[in-house]
């Protein structure tokens, strides 16, 4: 995804992880988008597999929590709002 900052779209995020009750997420989408995209890949343990798709469009939350790495800084968490 991107941020979204003073209703401009500003850098990817990139090696992000989404934090928080799902479906409390779900009930704040203030926008979808008209880009469903299907993607198809394999999920497996211990050298079994079983074929995986899913689909979403583009969504627009107005506040998300968003944690992950920094290379450079070490863990890194942050509050992401629609500004």
């Amino acid at each position: 995804g991107y941020l979204i900052e003073d209703g401009a779209v500003g850098p990817m995020v990139r090696g992000a992880t989404l934090t928080g009750n799902g479906p409390e997420v779900l009930r704040r989408v203030e926008m979808v988008g008209n880009d469903l995209g299907f993607t198809v890949g394999t999920c497996g343990k211990d050298g079994q597999g079983v074929p995986v798709s899913d689909a979403q469009p583009t969504l627009l939350v107005p506040e998300l929590v968003v944690g992950g790495t920094k290379a450079a800084n070490g863990p890194e968490k942050r509050r992401i709002r629609r500004l």
